[in-house]
Parts: structure tokens; sequence; C-alpha cells
């Protein structure tokens, strides 16, 4: 071994010592806990929890104050996360995967398509 590959070696070495000292950050630690967390929400949130109740409480188990369009994000993120890796959020109870409420994740109501050609009002009546 050469004095330019023992020198790297020891860069390399002192890179991982210091990398293992670090702390992670806050928004770290919110992302690990809200994966760690991520199943239970899921559950609350398929039980028809209030997304702003599911929220707070997250909130405050973690004390952090993420606010509903990142909350929001984060479940995007993570159920396409999940999904692609073949491992979506399923039912504890029965094993069945459950279902995305809606585009904004802020109500659990389902909303009825619109028929190409006309406007919202129009499929109402």
């Amino acid at each position: 071994m050469n004095a330019s590959d023992k020198a790297t070696l020891d860069l390399q070495d002192k890179l991982e010592r210091l990398l293992a000292k670090a702390k992670p950050s806050k928004r770290e630690q919110i992302q690990k806990a809200f994966r760690d967390l991520y199943p239970k929400l899921e559950q609350h949130i398929a039980l028809g929890k209030p997304l702003k109740d599911v929220l707070a409480a997250f909130n405050s188990l973690t004390q952090s104050n993420v606010c509903l369009r990142t909350f929001n994000e984060m479940l995007a993120k993570e159920r396409n996360h999940r999904s692609e890796l073949g491992y979506p959020a399923c039912c504890h109870a029965c094993g069945q995967v459950l279902k995305s409420p809606n585009p904004d994740h802020s109500t659990l109501q389902a909303q009825t398509p619109s028929e190409p050609g006309t406007t919202e009002l129009e499929n109402a009546q």
C-alpha cells in the first residue's frame, strides 16, 4: 500500500467517524417518526378520524409544527414509496389495501367525477 492509498483510507475513516457522531436534524427526526408511525396514521385516517386530529396528535407526539400541506405531502410520498415497493397501506383487521381518501387527503368523502363536457353544478342536478 502506497502513501496515497493510506492517506485516502485515513480520510475515509475520519469521515466515517464524523458522520457516525452527527446527530440527525429536527427535520430528519420528524421524517423518521412519520415513517415509523405511518401505518397507525393511515389506520386512523381510514377509520374516519379527522385529518386535523391525526395531524395534531402527530405534532404533539413529535413536538413539531408540521402544517397540513406538508403532512399531506408526506402522506402522498410515503404512500407512493410503499406502493412502489409492494407494501401499500393495509387494514390491520382484514388486510385489504386502504384507498387514499381523495387527492387533498383533507376529507374522507368520495367525490363524484365530472362527466366530460359538463360542470360540477350540472352533475349535482
